[in-house]
């Protein structure tokens, strides 16, 4: 399989909003059945990297889900598929805050009444997507979850808004919260946010969400303590599960010591391994 471009701008006019803001060296090829999807693993990075295949059929996503690496993010209309490889620092972030959102859980003894789906693929209208983690309570019968988030270690964090204004515009109101963790290279500091929807749907994804906490961890260098700003994060219960808190449940609260002991340092650890 042979990139299509050498340029830096892989978008043309029709393809502005699905692959606008990619990093400008993201390598694009032409879909060819012959070809091992694997042999399109870039070589290992310390931060995510993402590959566009354009003119990839419908029928060999459903055909070849399972052996996609990485993300997928698929676009019905332009028959392009983008895949995001998630790098260790990425993961760590997922992983640790599905760990402490399970954990709140558990301490409400909740757990039994959450469906975890992972990355589960969600197929819109238009579009074919996968979170990088996302929840809902079981049994509902809802193809979006109630709670998604998306994860970002690359140059590009308004991908991020865009996703999540996606999950909540194309959800239809079905998606209550999304959750944005940028980590930003060179800095190795760490922004999350948490989005719900606009007072009213708009057409455009990209207005689709509004931010209602933004927290900033920043690394300690020189031998000073690492920082955090904006309080505790806060997932409401109801925007979870769809109803109102029994006794002995109530919101997830993030304190600000879980989200910079228990994920910003070692998404950190990560970053310093990834860089040694």
């Amino acid at each position: 399989m042979s990139a299509m471009y050498e340029r830096g701008d892989i978008v043309s006019d029709t393809e502005d909003v699905f692959l606008s803001h990619l990093p400008p060296d993201t390598p694009v090829f032409q879909y060819n059945p012959q070809c091992d999807l694997q042999s399109l693993m870039p070589p290992v990075s310390p931060h995510d990297c993402f590959v566009v295949i354009k003119a990839f059929p419908s029928k060999a996503l459903d055909e070849l889900d399972e052996q996609l690496p990485g993300r997928l993010d698929y676009s019905l209309s332009l028959q392009t598929l983008i895949l995001k490889m998630p790098c260790h620092p990425h993961e760590e972030a997922a992983s640790r805050f599905e760990y402490l959102l399970m954990r709140l859980a558990e301490q409400m003894m909740a757990t039994r009444r959450i469906s975890c789906l992972g990355a589960t693929r969600i197929d819109g209208e238009d579009r074919k997507k996968q979170a990088d983690r996302a929840w809902s309570p079981i049994r509902q019968g809802h193809r979006f979850p109630t709670v998604a988030l998306e994860v970002e270690y690359s140059q590009t964090a308004e991908k991020l808004q865009r996703d999540i204004a996606w999950w909540l515009l194309e959800s239809k109101g079905r998606m209550r919260m999304g959750i944005t963790i940028n980590i930003k290279r060179g800095s190795g500091n760490i922004e999350i946010k948490s989005w719900v929807p606009a007072m009213s749907f708009p057409q455009h994804a990209s207005t689709a969400s509004q931010v209602a906490q933004r927290i900033l961890m920043k690394r300690g260098g020189n031998g000073q303590e690492p920082t955090i700003q904006g309080g505790d994060l806060i997932i409401p219960f109801q925007y979870l599960f769809l109803n109102e808190p029994r006794e002995g449940e109530g919101d997830f609260v993030f304190t600000q010591d879980m989200l910079l002991h228990d994920i910003a340092e070692l998404i950190w650890a990560a970053i310093d391994e990834g860089n040694a």
